[in-house]
């Protein structure tokens, strides 16, 4: 083998422990979710209730916004702590700093850039809808979700939408478009990284209609992620769409929210968010693209892999 084989061999990024590691992340998440919801169906049980009665309330105690809070924060703390965990091990082993692993720079983007994208973040949540919907014509959807709506109160309402936006958007974040998704892009074409990273975020959602909606909406923060070098701009749009959607869900069943709003208002907020998403597809598009990713050059490992062939030729 030449010295540049032996080279191309070492640093050569490697793929295998993208997914174990995900599946890890969602074990742990799982693991601490189970003894949150065991720890609060004991503790707000009455005295004369025993805990295997307790357990039978289960699926009703779910929907009640103290539960489920507990349970956003368990998973959004989880992913925080092996986004980091898993991407500081990583940047060790590369040599690099933990924040060009992940992406933790901050992108150079005026005021104005950072109101495009979230205004023209809309239309591709809208999209995504749209496609549930479609898909629920074949496909019943679950609408338990829908108590939890029914059970709000305002207290808890601004509890659960400051938390469905601030811990998944940073949690899924550093784990899919920081530590899996900038690895692949270290192997693989945009297209490919992107489209890869989308449908495993879109999977760990688990029901048909969630992974329809979280991959729709993960190629888009996938670009994001990619054109900026950093997944910051990721982090703000996605808390910006799960608390703004949550907003409406909520105002609906208690603020005066129409669920269909009217027409004037439909054909301005189409108007607007249709030209800020072109806006912003356009700024990503034209951003210049950044030399490397996590202290590894894109597609420098495919380019030595070609070199390594002519030689061994």
């Amino acid at each position: 083998m030449t010295p540049d084989q032996l080279e191309m061999k070492s640093y050569k990024p490697r793929l295998w422990p993208l997914f174990p590691a995900a599946v890890t992340e969602g074990v742990v998440a799982s693991l601490l979710q189970g003894v949150a919801i065991f720890l609060l169906l004991v503790l707000n049980k009455d005295p004369e209730t025993s805990v295997m009665e307790a357990l039978g309330t289960l699926q009703e105690q779910l929907f009640h916004p103290p539960f489920f809070v507990v349970l956003l924060a368990c998973s959004g703390l989880s992913m925080i702590l092996g986004g980091v965990g898993f991407g500081g091990v990583s940047a060790r082993n590369r040599g690099c700093r933990i924040s060009d692993r992940l992406g933790l720079s901050s992108p150079a983007l005026s005021g104005a850039a950072w109101i495009t994208l979230l205004i023209g973040s809309i239309p591709v949540l809208l999209v995504s809808v749209g496609a549930v919907a479609l898909l629920e014509q074949f496909i019943k959807g679950d609408e338990s979700i829908l108590k939890l709506y029914e059970n709000m109160t305002n207290g808890w309402a601004i509890v659960f939408i400051v938390s469905i936006g601030v811990l998944p958007g940073l949690g899924e974040e550093l784990l899919f478009r920081g530590f899996i998704q900038r690895r692949l892009l270290q192997r693989f074409s945009p297209t490919v990284a992107i489209g890869i990273t989308s449908f495993v975020f879109g999977l760990c959602h688990v029901t048909p209609h969630a992974i329809v909606l979280a991959t729709i909406i993960g190629v888009w923060l996938g670009l994001m992620a990619y054109r900026t070098n950093s997944i910051w701009p990721g982090v703000f749009v996605h808390a910006f769409i799960n608390s703004g959607w949550n907003v409406y869900q909520v105002g609906r069943y208690h603020w005066g929210i129409p669920t269909v709003p009217p027409a004037w208002f439909l054909v301005i907020g189409g108007l607007v968010t249709t030209a800020a998403f072109f806006l912003a597809l356009r700024m990503l598009v034209m951003r210049q693209l950044p030399d490397s990713l996590g202290g590894v050059k894109i597609n420098q490992w495919s380019e030595k892999f070609q070199v390594g062939n002519q030689i061994a030729a």
